[in-house]
């Protein structure tokens, strides 16, 4: 007699759909920050049992976009100019540390890749598209980080990174100076492909503490009660 399909992968894979659709809206700026998620609400709008929501919910909270509180309800992360402070230092070293290893492994055709990469951004912001290049930004660094043939770190890096841009939607954040991203991220992939990986780190540690001001200043406008001294990180 033939057995039944399982369900389970179905069911691990719905929960991680619950979740893709829940972090585009706090991404997005629909769910804010310390927003209230009822597991009721989200389990009607998604069509899925409350456990797929609580499992959904439990996933993001690993990712640091959500929190239980109390154990009895789930709430959208807080922003801060002290979460900025902790979320850009350690995407510092994680991209120090990515950008030294992809210095390393960077081919031809990896090069022509980020080269491509950063054309499309500078051609976004001259276009004015400036939501399209921080996108282009992300996928900028992601790309280097891939370069680094690390799993772990690609991992990390992934939740990083959602917590950046977490983070700047909830504060408004953008660059102040596009000339001066542009060069950054050129001065950068050229360190990575030409294999200079003390370079390389040095650069991508170095744009990250000059985002940090920015970003922590930006959150900070709407916290004052904050006590990061900006111009010390």
């Amino acid at each position: 007699m033939a057995k039944l399909t399982s369900l389970k992968a179905e069911k691990r894979q719905l929960d991680r759909r619950a979740a893709d659709h829940i972090r585009s809206h706090i991404l997005d700026g629909i769910f804010p920050a310390n927003s209230r998620l009822l597991e009721t609400q989200l389990s009607d709008e998604l069509e899925v049992s409350r456990g797929t929501v609580r499992s959904a919910l439990a996933q993001l909270a690993g990712e640091g976009l959500v929190k239980q509180v109390a154990f009895t309800r789930w709430e959208v992360s807080g922003s801060s100019s002290t979460d900025g402070w902790e979320i850009y230092t350690l995407r510092g070293v994680l991209e120090g540390l990515g950008a030294r290893l992809a210095a390393a492994n960077v081919t031809a055709e990896d090069a022509e890749r980020l080269r491509t990469i950063c054309a499309e951004m500078l051609r976004a912001i001259s276009e004015g598209r400036f939501q399209d290049a921080t996108d282009i930004d992300f996928d900028l660094h992601a790309a280097i980080i891939e370069l680094a043939r690390h799993r772990r770190l690609a991992e990390q890096h992934r939740m990083i990174l959602h917590q950046v841009r977490f983070h700047m939607v909830q504060s408004g954040f953008l660059p102040k100076d596009y000339d001066e991203l542009i060069s950054d991220h050129k001065q950068l992939i050229e360190a990575v492909i030409a294999g200079d990986a003390d370079r390389a780190e040095k650069l991508a540690r170095s744009h990250n503490e000059g985002e940090v001001r920015l970003l922590t200043a930006s959150l900070q406008q709407g916290h004052p009660s904050d006590r990061i001294d900006v111009e010390n990180v």
